[in-house]
This record gives C-alpha cells, structure tokens and sequence, in this order.
C-alpha cells in the first residue's frame, strides 16, 4: 500500500434528514441521494476537486485549492436552492457542507488524518442548506472569496483534541455583496457571472437528468406491478374454478405490499370482494347440509354446533331439539332423507354479518304421489365470532315462561319423534 501526505482542502457533504425520508418513502430517499450525488459530482469537477468516496447518503471531497472548496460549495447549496423553488414538494431536499484544510494521508485512493476528521465534525454544524468552514479556511479564502460570514467562536468537537474557530458562510449575501454582518467584515473579490451561469446549468442539467431516471424508475415498477396483478388474477381465477374459493382469495391478498398504493392493488380488492361473498355462500350452504345431516342421523351435539349461541344460551335447548326432529321427520316422509331438499339460493347481507337460506322440500302429498318440490321459509344465518350460524326465526322461550300446557303437548309428541 503506497502512501502520500499533503495538505488539501476537505469537503464533507450530507443529505437533511435522510433517515427520516427513508423511513417514509424508500424510493424518494433514494431519488434524493442520486439528485444530490449528481449535483456535487458536476461542481466538484468544474473547480478541480475530486469524489474521494460516498458515504451513504453523504460525500467526502477533496480539493487542493480552499478557494475551490468554497466556490464549489457556494454553487452546490444555490444550485439545490434553485431546484427546490420550483420542484415538487416529495422533490425537493437540503444539504449541509463543512470545510477544513489540514494534513491528510492518501493511501489507495481514499484520504485519512486530522484533516479529514475535523471536516466530518464541521459538516453537521451547518444548518439545512449552509456552509460552515474551520478559522483555517476562513484565513485562506476571506480576501479572495465575495462572501460573508458570522464567527460561531470556538467549538469542542468529537475526538478533536484542540477547539476549532467555526465560521457561518452566509450564502445570501454572496450575490448582493453589499450586505455587512457586524459577526465579520465581508471579504470582495471579481464576480465571475458567467462561470456561475455555467454551474447552475451544469447542475440543473445533472438533476434533470436524476429526474428522468427516477421516472423511467417509477415506469418500470408501474409495470412490474401490472404483470404481478395479472399472474395473482389468473391464478385466483383457476382457483376459483377448481372450486377452492378460500385459496383463490388468499392468492389475491398475497399481493406484494410494495404495490399497495398502485392503481392494482385497488383492482385486487375489487376483486376479493366477489370471491369473500361467494365463499359465504359456500360456507352456509355447506354448514346448513351438514346440520340437516347432524339431524337426521339424531347427533345433536354435532346439530348444535351450527346454532346460533346465542340461541342456545337463552332458549331451551330440548325444546330446540325437538324441532329440530320434526324437521328429521319431514325430511323422511319426504322418501329422500337428507335429500328431500335443496338450497335454491344464499342471499348475503350487504354488511356481511347475516344472510337467508331458500330452501325446498321435497313431498308426496296424495295428490301428487309421484312428489313436488315445495317452497319453504327462508333460514336466517348469522355470522359470530368470524362463524356462520343458523338463528331460528322464532325463538323458544325461556324456561320460565313456557307454560305448563306446552309441556304436555311436548310430551305427546315426545313418541313418535323418537325415531321418525
């Protein structure tokens, strides 16, 4: 590893705020890193520095000229200022430059030492959009630079043994050049307009050129998120078909969230809802099949299972049962069993929360031995605790509240219902 001392000016670069836009938005925080990256690239070049390396969302330069330093980062700060005023509020960004010129050590490429350091602790003194330089630059570019600048006195920094004299380079008055601070005299020197011109449209230009990029970005993603769309819908539809409603929804919703704020994603939930009802379908025809079932075969614990609890819990779960039979017993005079009806119709609340069950039942009255099939009342469902269950029209009520003669007609019909 070969090594070089020299002195240089050091210039440290970095994005406001940057932890922050990333938290929000990924790839606004990546936007602004490409935009900033290109705007200190060009100008460093144009005054003879050089990018030593980037630090995430910061840079550290290099220059063998203060003067340089100073200029560059004079035209960097008014340059993002002339972006922001017209940009895109998510567009826009702040930077802070600090400034030192001291020893350095260079060795493959990358610079250490004192030099380096004391510039890394300058940069976060600025404020968003400032530039903050060390008493050493100051006395190397006060009498060859138009700037004007406050002296922040003497400062303690981070892991620097010795106090450092920090001055507030006051970027505003740079132009007007007749603005005085009583901090510290303003310092003249020849205005060059035409080289500023050139630096303005060399990094406008480079930032017009991030912009184009972040929106042949933006295009891509856009179409990566149609295509995603489009192999989850085809798959769901095939789902769907093969009579796996429950899958093809949870195919749909394993939509990347990247995606979330797509027009795509909106098409997704418009087309969850139809399979989230169908799937209700299902689910009540199959449950009212298998309580019919439970009935039929005399199961009641598994016929209960399917009943509204609160149903249970306030009604007489015999007198409950016994219904329940009669219904057995139709069902079997009907000659079909379990098949002496069918569900002609599901009908789901708009809410979702209940829905009716059009049923008819199969008969052999004598005049019509051959049978019909005849409509019944509907069967109202509930939906508790993400379930569907069966809610009985009308209520048994209360044991007591029932009167005795009930009990003896339940007695006489206790009989025949014992196995229908």
């Amino acid at each position: 590893m070969t090594e070089e001392r020299r002195l240089a000016a050091i210039m440290f670069c970095d994005v406001c705020g940057f932890s922050r836009i990333m938290g929000e938005n990924e790839t606004r925080a990546l936007a602004v890193v490409g935009m900033a990256t290109s705007c200190i690239e060009s100008a460093v070049g144009m005054y003879g520095g050089r990018v030593i390396k980037k630090l995430g969302d910061g840079l550290l330069c290099e220059f063998p000229s203060a003067v340089n330093a100073v200029r560059c980062a004079i035209e960097v700060q008014k340059a993002v200022a002339d972006h922001d005023r017209t940009a895109e509020p998510d567009q826009q960004f702040q930077m802070r430059i600090g400034i030192h010129v001291g020893d350095v050590v260079v060795a493959d490429g990358d610079i250490l030492g004192d030099g380096v350091n004391v510039a890394s602790r300058i940069q976060p003194l600025a404020e968003p959009g400032g530039i903050c330089i060390s008493r050493d630059v100051f006395d190397l570019v006060k009498s060859r630079v138009s700037i004007e600048t406050i002296n922040l006195g003497p400062h303690d920094l981070k892991n620097i043994s010795r106090q450092i004299d920090i001055y507030k380079v006051l970027i505003d008055a740079v132009e007007g050049g007749s603005h005085q601070t009583s901090a510290s005299p303003a310092t003249k020197s020849p205005a060059r307009p035409g080289r500023r011109r050139k630096a303005v449209w060399i990094v406008t230009g480079s930032i017009a050129a991030v912009m184009v990029l972040i929106a042949l970005l933006a295009f891509g993603r856009a179409r990566q998120a149609r295509r995603t769309y489009e192999t989850a819908t085809r798959e769901a539809h095939q789902l769907a078909t093969d009579g796996k409603t429950a899958d093809a929804i949870q195919r749909l919703k394993a939509y990347p969230p990247k995606y979330r704020k797509t027009v795509w994603q909106k098409k997704i939930d418009e087309d969850v809802g139809p399979l989230q009802l169908r799937l209700a379908r299902e689910t009540i025809a199959d449950r009212q099949h298998r309580f019919f079932k439970a009935v039929a075969d005399d199961n009641r614990s598994e016929a209960f299972r399917f009943v509204d609890p609160e149903a249970l819990r306030t009604g007489d779960m015999n007198m409950l049962w016994l219904v329940y039979r009669v219904t057995a017993g139709l069902l079997k005079l009907g000659g079909g069993g379990p098949d002496s009806f069918r569900i002609e119709s599901v009908d789901v609340a708009a809410d979702g929360q209940s829905a009716r069950v059009y049923l008819k039942l199969f008969k052999k009255p004598p005049e019509h031995p051959e049978g019909i099939w005849e409509d019944v009342p509907p069967l109202e469902w509930v939906q508790a605790q993400g379930e569907w269950y069966w809610r009985p029209e009308s209520r048994p009520p209360p044991r007591a509240a029932r009167p005795e003669a009930g009990q003896h007609e339940l007695r006489r019909l206790k009989k025949p219902l014992a196995r229908p």
